[in-house]
């Protein structure tokens, strides 16, 4: 069951990603995340009065509340910046690939906390993620030094860091949802990321609500393919392993490269396609060894 809850949380987060680049053109990175959080909660509300959980928030103790407020307000924020300064500075197919490290970084954390330890085909499939992110920075034949992609592009680097930001959120997400309930949690985090990102965009004191009314019907779109995503993943590993059910939802940075590649009809090279192939690989081997 949760590999196909967190199959469905992939193909709902790649649907996403062409409309949220084109937005960065023209929106605010804060307006963007913010208005997506808001308008993805009522789907996210909706899950939980059909769901029926509804767990008294004055009952529930430090393993809820603190992942909770941290998240909210370490993660949400610097998220929105990284993830979407990377993706409107490069194409989509060059940076979303990297995202497919989150598996990766996961399973340190996952064997450290929640006592989840990697097989020998997952440090397999481990391998093969990396051989494929360090083919993303190939040009022609020649090898290069496995860093020099993430000196030479900020984008680069800024989705790194989105990654292993949203690698300890999902700790903490797995810590806070064993001590309530996933679509339960996955609503008091989307209000906790709403607070959180209308703070920020007093504080850095930006406002742009004509600019969202007129992106109104892709902002809605998007938040509703978020909140379903989110909902979906955190249901996932509620029952499953947090670096098996990450692999799998990590599928969607491929199914996003693609969608760049057809409809913003960015290049499709070489290195790509070995790129595309070999993290495909490891995504297998990490979700079914």
């Amino acid at each position: 069951m949760w590999i196909f809850l967190a199959l469905l949380s992939a193909v709902l987060a790649a649907t996403r990603r062409t409309q949220e680049k084109q937005l960065t053109n023209h929106l605010n990175h804060f307006s963007i995340a913010f208005a997506a959080q808001l308008l993805s909660l009522p789907i996210i509300g909706c899950a939980v009065l059909i769901h029926g959980v509804h767990p008294n928030p004055l009952h529930l103790g430090a393993r809820f509340w603190l992942p909770l407020i941290v998240t909210s307000i370490g993660f949400y924020p610097l998220n929105a910046y990284l993830y979407l300064q990377s993706i409107k500075q490069a194409e989509l197919s060059s940076v979303l690939p990297l995202q497919s490290l989150w598996p990766v970084f996961s399973l340190l954390p996952a064997w450290l906390t929640l006592g989840e330890v990697p097989s020998y085909i997952g440090v397999a499939g481990i391998l093969v993620t990396l051989v494929g992110v360090y083919a993303l920075g190939l040009r022609g034949k020649a090898l290069h030094h496995p860093l020099q992609p993430f000196r030479e592009s900020q984008a680069s680097r800024n989705m790194v860091l989105a990654v292993l930001l949203v690698t300890a959120a999902g700790v903490l997400d797995k810590i806070a949802i064993g001590a309530s309930d996933a679509i339960y949690y996955s609503f008091m985090s989307t209000v906790g990321a709403v607070i959180a990102l209308g703070l920020t965009l007093r504080l850095v004191k930006v406002n742009e609500l004509h600019k969202v009314r007129s992106s109104l019907k892709e902002l809605a779109r998007i938040g509703t393919l978020q909140g379903a995503s989110y909902t979906t993943y955190l249901m996932a590993i509620s029952i499953g392993p947090l670096a098996y059910v990450t692999s799998i939802r990590s599928s969607n940075v491929l199914i996003g490269s693609l969608l760049g590649i057809i409809l913003l009809h960015e290049k499709l090279t070489k290195a790509k396609i070995l790129s595309f192939c070999m993290i495909s690989a490891g995504a297998i081997l990490l979700a079914f060894n």
